[in-house]
């Protein structure tokens, strides 16, 4: 099945939200990173087969949402809240 333009954008979008999830697991000791980094790959994996447009940008927002969460605990500014993304 070919991709659409819009399919193509989501999936970059989720690959470099997943990058960025690895990234910030840097702060984190070597267990708690481990833990981090498995659960966000079930995450991924789960909705690896999800087509619907909608369905993968919600997902996008929660992904970037608990990443923001987890820099906030971690007394790091997120990005998104200094206004860049």
């Amino acid at each position: 099945m070919a991709l659409s333009l819009k399919h193509f954008v989501i999936r970059t979008e989720g690959r470099k939200l997943y990058r960025d999830v690895l990234r910030a697991t840097k702060q984190l000791d070597a267990a708690a990173a481990a833990g981090v980094r498995e659960a966000a790959r079930a995450q991924f994996d789960e909705h690896r087969e999800e087509t619907d447009i909608e369905r993968l940008r919600m997902l996008l927002v929660d992904g970037q949402h608990s990443l923001d969460q987890m820099r906030a605990a971690l007394g790091g500014v997120s990005p998104s809240v200094r206004g860049g993304r």
